[in-house]
């Protein structure tokens, strides 16, 4: 197969996961900056923890909080100990949210293949991920 084929049908693949479209859908970021906050300590929520998360700067990780703030997914709040610092917290919404993660689709998905087909998968996506990665 053309490896511009199998290009295709991996961001087709990607792009599936996340279904929801319009302005009041959680996009791929999103979702991502939803479960960092889910699984990082207190010191690490912050907008430069989701930047360095994310692998992007400050101002596309801004965006991404802020709009999650106006969708009630997460304050953001001087830290009472350093006015300068910004915490980040999911609220109830968010974290119910995060109950329908898209990426639970994807996980039931790799499940349901065989573990020989899930070892090649996930040795196939880390070099792909390392080629990637080494190339920006």
């Amino acid at each position: 197969m053309d490896a511009s084929v199998v290009a295709r049908l991996l961001e087709q693949t990607a792009r599936a996961v996340y279904d929801a479209r319009g302005p009041r859908a959680i996009h791929a970021g999103q979702w991502a900056v939803l479960r960092y906050l889910a699984r990082a300590g207190r010191q690490a929520r912050t907008v430069g923890g989701v930047a360095t998360y994310l692998g992007v700067t400050h101002a596309p990780a801004s965006r991404a909080v802020s709009s999650l703030a106006r969708k009630d997914l997460v304050t953001v709040r001087a830290d009472p100990e350093d006015r300068r610092i910004r915490r980040i917290d999911l609220t109830a919404a968010g974290r119910s949210l995060l109950e329908h993660d898209p990426v639970h689709r994807l996980t039931a998905a790799i499940e349901d293949l065989s573990a020989e087909k899930q070892k090649d998968l996930a040795v196939t996506l880390e070099a792909l991920y390392g080629r990637l990665a080494k190339a920006s």
